[in-house]
C-alpha cells in the first residue's frame, strides 16, 4: 500500500471480475482493508481541518486585539513619548454618524495621497452673471448672512436670537438650516475646478421659491421671497459649511460674494463631547450600537493621523507645518473620509479659519465680513451678542420685549445620555492636543477677549 499528500489510498491486491454485473469486486479481506483505509483518510483530514480552524481563531484574535487597542497618544510639549508611529494599519473602521462604520484600506489612504485629489483650487466661472445684485433682489436679500459654524456651537440659538429682528427673516427651513451648497445644490459637471455663479443662483431661487407652506402662512409675512419683504435680509444656518473644506467656500463666495459669515465657537472638549450624545441619543439611536465617548474620539484621532492631519511634533515643527501646503492638503484627505463626522476634527478651528480666509482673499473679501463668535460668552451674554450680531449684519439693534423671553431658551439644547462625564485622562489628553491649535487660533484672531479662552 503505498500513500500520497492527496490523501489517496491505493490498494495493490488482486481483484476478482463479477461477470453478471462487468464490475470489479473485492474479496472480504482486500473490503476490510479498503474501509480501514477509508476510516484513516477521514480521520486525517478532520485534523486538518481542525489545524486550520485553529491556526485562523489565532490569527483573527490578534488582528482584532491590534485594532482594538489604538496606540498611546500623546500630544502635550512635556511628558511625550520619544517615538510616535501612526501606523496606518491595513483596515481601520470609523463610527459614522447612523451607527455603522466605514472601512478605510491603507490602498485608499496611500491614492488619496495624489496631489489631484485635494486642496484643488476653485475658480468661479461668472458665466457674464453680475457679481454683486440689487440690494432688493431675491438672491442678494436671501443670501445676506449665513451661521457657518460650529456644529454644537449655538448656531440654532444664534439664529433665533437674530430673528427676533424685525429687518431680518429666515432663508432656511427646519431649525433655520439649509444644507444648499453642499447638498441641495448638485453640480453634474466633471470636477474641473470650476464654479459656475449662474447655475448656482439659479437652484438657490429654486429652493426659496419651494420651501414650503410654513413661510406663506400668516400672509407671507414670514416669507423672505414675499414682495412685501424686499427691504429685509434674509440669514439661515449651516454649521457644516465651516467643516467642508474649499469647494463649498468658493461655492458661496462665487454666488453671493457680498455673504457675511458668522462662525460660533465652542470649547472644542465639550463641543465634541455634546457632538457624541447628539448622535447616539436614545432616541435617535435607540437599540443600535453606541461606541464609549473614548472610542468615539479615538477612530477620529486615527483618521486624523492616517491622513497627516496629525504628526508627531517631536519630529515635525509644528509651526512650519501649520497653514502649509501639506497640512491643507491632508485636511482635505481628513474631510473627505470624516464626511459630516469628525468630533475632534471639527474641534481644530484655526485650520478650518485659515482656509476660509484664504478663499476671502481670492475674491479681494474683507475680514470684516467675517464674525467670529464665542458660545460660552453668547451663552452667558445673549444681549450682547445679540447687539454683535445686529451690527454685523448692516442693521440697526433694538431690544423689544420678547427678546429676554427668547435668550433665555435653551435652543435645540443636547439631551445627554447620562450623567457620566469625560474622564480626567480623556480630558486631558484632548486638552493637549488641542492645545497649539487653539494657541494658533488666538493668535488668528488676534483679540484680547480670545486669549487664553480655553485655557484651564
Amino acid at each position: 500500500m503505498s500513500s500520497h499528500h492527496s490523501c489517496r489510498i491505493v490498494v495493490d491486491t488482486p481483484r476478482v471480475k463479477d461477470k453478471s454485473t462487468q464490475k470489479t469486486v473485492f474479496t472480504g479481506d482486500e473490503s476490510a482493508l479498503l474501509i480501514e483505509a477509508s476510516l484513516d483518510h477521514r480521520r486525517n483530514k478532520v485534523v486538518l481541518v481542525m489545524i486550520g480552524l485553529s491556526a485562523y481563531s489565532i490569527a483573527a484574535t490578534g488582528c482584532l486585539a491590534r485594532l482594538a487597542l489604538p496606540s498611546p497618544v500623546s500630544f502635550s510639549s512635556v511628558d511625550k513619548p520619544k517615538s510616535f508611529d501612526p501606523s496606518v494599519s491595513r483596515v481601520r473602521k470609523i463610527h459614522t454618524r447612523n451607527g455603522q462604520k466605514t472601512r478605510i484600506f491603507k490602498s485608499q489612504i496611500q491614492q488619496l495621497k495624489q496631489p489631484k485629489y485635494f486642496n484643488q483650487e476653485y475658480t468661479c466661472d461668472a458665466q457674464d452673471a453680475a457679481e454683486y445684485l440689487p440690494e432688493t433682489d431675491l438672491i442678494r436679500r436671501s443670501l445676506h448672512g449665513i451661521i457657518i459654524g460650529s456644529m454644537k456651537g449655538g448656531t440654532q440659538a444664534l439664529h433665533t436670537n437674530l430673528l427676533t429682528h424685525p429687518k431680518i427673516l429666515s432663508s432656511g427651513m427646519h431649525h433655520g438650516e439649509l444644507h444648499f451648497f453642499n447638498r441641495l445644490y448638485k453640480d453634474r459637471r466633471p470636477n474641473n475646478g470650476k464654479v459656475y455663479r449662474q447655475n448656482i443662483r439659479d437652484a438657490f431661487a429654486r429652493v426659496i421659491a419651494n420651501r414650503g407652506s410654513y413661510y406663506s402662512q400668516r400672509n407671507g409675512m414670514k416669507d423672505i421671497a414675499s414682495q412685501q419683504n424686499k427691504h429685509k435680509v434674509g440669514i439661515h444656518s449651516a454649521p457644516i459649511y465651516l467643516f467642508s473644506g474649499r469647494k463649498i467656500v468658493a461655492r458661496m463666495l462665487c454666488a453671493a460674494p457680498w455673504v457675511k459669515a458668522t462662525a460660533i465657537l465652542r470649547n472644542p472638549i465639550d463641543r465634541a463631547f455634546s457632538q457624541y450624545h447628539f448622535i447616539y441619543s436614545s432616541i435617535r439611536k435607540k437599540g443600535k450600537h453606541k461606541p464609549s465617548f473614548d472610542q468615539f474620539i479615538l477612530d477620529d484621532i486615527t483618521l486624523l493621523k492616517e491622513t497627516g492631519v496629525l504628526l508627531d511634533w517631536n519630529t515635525t515643527s509644528f509651526n512650519s507645518y501649520a497653514g502649509s501646503e501639506e497640512e491643507f492638503q491632508a485636511w482635505e484627505q481628513y474631510l473627505h473620509y470624516a464626511k459630516a463626522n469628525g468630533p475632534v476634527g471639527r474641534g481644530l478651528y484655526s485650520i478650518q479659519l485659515e482656509i476660509l480666509l484664504d478663499e476671502f482673499k481670492k475674491y479681494n473679501k474683507s475680514r470684516d465680513d467675517l464674525l467670529v463668535l464665542q458660545s460660552e460668552s453668547s451663552k452667558e451674554y445673549p444681549q450682547e451678542t445679540y447687539h454683535q450680531a445686529i451690527q454685523f449684519l448692516g442693521r440697526e439693534a433694538r431690544t423689544v420685549r420678547k427678546h429676554r423671553h427668547v435668550f433665555a431658551k435653551d435652543h435645540h439644547a443636547t439631551k445627554y445620555l447620562d450623567d457620566a462625564g469625560i474622564s480626567e485622562g480623556t480630558k486631558k489628553m484632548l486638552y493637549e492636543l488641542y492645545q497649539p491649535y487653539n494657541e494658533r487660533l488666538y493668535n488668528l484672531l488676534g483679540t484680547d477677549e480670545w486669549t487664553g479662552v480655553w485655557d484651564e
